[in-house]
């Protein structure tokens, strides 16, 4: 028996991404010197730590906010999972988004991830599609909040 898959799988997983997904925020950083301050050359933090612009850090932090549409799976915190190595804690929230060079790097650059008002981060990411890679899955944990 000979198995194939469907030559627009992609579109069919796309197309049910568009039907059920919703916005998922990438949050990448930039970091750019102060132009206030002065760097010490050789601790690389602020001459000043009272600075107002940076706060004595010396540097300035940017947040750059990518919204990626993708599926979203809420579970259980303490659900256990499977492996062959034994029981392991999946998760808050799963989600999949399109594979694209352009997805990709901006999951790798993201320090966080917002969904649905929560700020998570990413635990895992997985690449899958059959018979090329069409989807990056995200294994999502809360942030603790400050």
């Amino acid at each position: 028996m000979t198995i194939s898959f469907p030559s627009n799988t992609s579109t069919i997983i796309d197309a049910i991404r568009d039907a059920i997904g919703r916005g998922i925020i990438f949050v990448s950083q930039t970091e750019e010197e102060c132009t206030v301050c002065s760097l010490d050359p050789v601790t690389l933090t602020s001459t000043d730590t009272l600075c107002v612009t940076c706060s004595g850090r010396g540097y300035i932090y940017t947040d750059i906010p990518t919204t990626i549409s993708g599926h979203v799976s809420w579970g259980d915190y303490d659900r256990l999972g499977w492996d062959t190595g034994g029981k392991f804690y999946t998760g808050d929230c799963g989600a999949q988004i399109k594979y694209s060079t352009d997805n990709l790097a901006t999951v790798e650059a993201a320090r966080r991830v917002l969904v649905d008002g929560k700020t998570m981060r990413i635990r895992n990411k997985l690449l899958r599609g059959v018979p090329s890679v069409n989807r990056i899955l995200l294994d999502l944990v809360e942030e603790e909040e400050e």
